[in-house]
């Protein structure tokens, strides 16, 4: 039997394959979240009259930090 035989076959594969994939979506999530965030804050951070001159109402600042994230 090769290691590789012998590692795939290994019932601890499966829990460190689940945790690799768990920590790769917490990841993206974060990264996610992080775009979220900061399209949200520089758009709050914007007066009523800038937000108006870009087509925006305060009303759309979550939905627009939303498909900016791609959430």
């Amino acid at each position: 039997m090769t290691f590789q035989n012998l590692y795939l076959s290994h019932p601890l594969h499966r829990i460190v394959e689940v945790y690799w994939r768990l920590r790769s979506e917490i990841a993206e999530n974060c990264r996610t979240r992080a775009v979220y965030n900061q399209t949200f804050a520089e758009l709050s951070a914007m007066s009523d009259r800038e937000l108006v001159d870009i087509g925006l109402s305060r009303g759309d600042i979550g939905q627009i930090s939303a498909e900016a994230a791609n959430m």
